[in-house]
């Protein structure tokens, strides 16, 4: 097999392009998802989609011990219900996402096996991101994705999340009163 061509972006493989609140380019779907400590206390927004993203949010009427409001990507070919379709990706080493937040500093991004981790046991990033659209490029290893701490070692790491990546979550945890959002644009995966 030939050896790719150099450039900036030229082997960068599509994983979601949104093309609408609930659909991306590659036949995946997109859902959001929000959950609380004190549901009673958590509204959740409806997903909107402008310029290639995909923005979600919800308000939380006091402060919580975990809260968050995520938007799940799914891999090409995926609608989120079997037959399910893994994305091997154990030939990347970088993911490139594009992630804004007009409300929070820090949103967390999970790789998710199939079935998806329901208690967050997989490998997961953190992501500085402020009010504009920017692309961030992960390395995709053990040390950019850890499992979380409250998982005690035991979940998917990044090598057996890669064999079959399902979905891409993106979550802003933010735990206090007030409404807290996300932006998700473009997903890619470079080599």
């Amino acid at each position: 097999m030939p050896a790719p061509p150099s450039g900036p972006s030229s082997s960068d493989v599509a994983f979601a392009t949104p093309s609408s609140a609930t659909d991306t380019s590659e036949v995946g779907k997109i859902e959001t998802y929000s959950f609380a400590e004190k549901g009673n206390q958590l509204t959740a927004g409806t997903a909107t989609f402008a310029s290639g993203e995909v923005d979600f949010g919800a308000s939380l009427s006091g402060d919580q011990a975990y809260a968050g409001t995520a938007i799940r990507v799914y891999a090409p070919g995926n609608t989120g219900a079997a037959p399910v379709t893994a994305f091997n990706a154990s030939g990347f080493t970088k993911l490139k996402i594009q992630l804004k937040s007009s409300s929070d500093g820090v949103l967390s991004i999970k790789l998710q096996p199939s079935p998806v981790a329901g208690d967050g046991c997989t490998a997961t990033a953190q992501a500085i991101v402020n009010s504009t659209l920017s692309e961030l490029v992960i390395d995709l290893s053990d040390a950019m994705f850890p499992l979380p701490d409250y998982c005690n070692g035991t979940g998917s790491k990044v090598g057996t999340v890669k064999a079959g990546l399902f979905a891409v979550d993106v979550i802003n945890a933010a735990t206090t009163t007030g409404s807290h959002n996300l932006s998700v644009g473009t997903v890619k995966l470079a080599p």
